[in-house]
């Protein structure tokens, strides 16, 4: 029987976890978050604030719990990636990360091979549980509660994955005190399946704040600006596309340098009908007619197939256009630049 603990988590994950890989109520959903929350630690993420909390305050919630044991239970699941911790004041404050995207992507990062590869299994039983759900057109209920935000006025919220242009990631990289790299576990999967990608795998970067502790707890590895930016260009260079993570609240700063062979999330965008609307696609490939030779060099590199060919004239699909500009890397003739969606802009915060 599943404890109850496990039940109530559900909302409180989902209320902070993007929409792409929700929390489901499931059999393999269960399996796959008591391997990473004991019942305890489930009792104590279901307690915290959408915001960052002292142990002596957690504990003033939770009925007969003391501060000093709270405090050791929250640096356990510090350590295992499942709290966001930084000292301030003199005081170690906490902050539950959400599931997508913060704590799995968090304990691909961690040195266990043992405990990885039942995480593995665990991960790949669930959402494929998940998608043949969303498949079967079942009602699926997620259980997420309304938080209250404060939202400043006509500025967007990032609540899915956002597709990053290089030139804009640049500038992202520039302003960043902290980046921490760290192997890509969609490729090193790949490869310890007997299925390697032939693109650069230390590529997967986390930023600001959440890289800080990261790197403190030595799930990645500290660049500095000159470093982080030669990993983008190799990046560039090899067709993968920037996907920057974060969520409302700012709880996960990752950026995702994805291949459309070994990437799970990318895999569904582009089986999706609509791919631009499955993720944050801010910009929009523009064709210079006039400019553009035909010489096909683009095709390769859109993982979308939103560029063809059509009566001898290179053509685009807004719908499937998620707005990378990859194609743009590989125009001889430079007939290829992004616009901006009529839709508008998602802003880019500073990390």
């Amino acid at each position: 029987m599943v404890d109850s603990v496990y039940e109530k988590l559900i909302p409180v994950l989902n209320s902070r976890s993007t929409f792409l890989v929700p929390c489901i109520k499931c059999d393999e959903f269960f399996a796959l978050i008591s391997y990473l929350y004991s019942p305890v630690e489930a009792k104590i993420a279901c307690a915290m604030p959408h915001d960052f909390t002292t142990a002596r305050e957690l504990a003033a919630g939770i009925p007969g719990s003391h501060p000093e044991k709270i405090a050791e239970h929250l640096e356990i699941m510090a350590n295992k990636a499942l709290l966001h911790s930084k000292k301030e004041n003199g005081e170690t404050l906490y902050e539950l990360l959400p599931l997508f995207p913060g704590v799995m992507e968090l304990q691909f990062w961690r040195d266990d091979k043992e405990y990885l590869a039942k995480l593995d299994v665990l991960l790949g039983q669930y959402l494929v549980a998940m998608w043949r759900l969303r498949k079967s057109g079942a009602p699926i209920v997620t259980e997420s509660p309304s938080i209250p935000r404060k939202v400043t006025v006509e500025q967007d919220i990032m609540s899915r994955s956002t597709i990053i242009p290089y030139a804009e990631m640049k500038e992202l990289l520039k302003q960043s005190e902290y980046i921490g790299v760290a192997l890509c576990h969609c490729r090193e999967l790949g490869e310890q399946w007997g299925k390697p990608c032939s693109k650069p795998m230390d590529n997967c970067m986390i930023l600001g704040s959440s890289a800080k502790f990261t790197i403190e707890k030595g799930l990645t590895k500290r660049l500095n600006v000159e470093q982080a930016l030669q990993v983008l260009e190799e990046a560039e260079k090899a067709g993968l596309i920037h996907q920057y993570a974060d969520t409302p609240d700012h709880f996960s700063n990752i950026l995702c340098n994805c291949c459309g062979c070994h990437c799970i999330a990318l895999k569904g965008y582009k089986k999706a009908p609509v791919p631009s609307q499955t993720v944050i696609a801010r910009y929009l490939i523009k064709i210079d007619e006039e400019a553009c030779t035909a010489c096909e060099a683009c095709l390769e590199r859109c993982q979308m197939d939103a560029l063809k060919m059509e009566g001898g004239k290179l053509t685009r699909d807004e719908a499937r256009c998620i707005g990378c500009g990859l194609c743009m890397y590989v125009c001889p003739v430079e007939a290829l630049s992004l616009e901006k969606r009529p839709a508008g802009k998602i802003p880019l915060r500073t990390c």
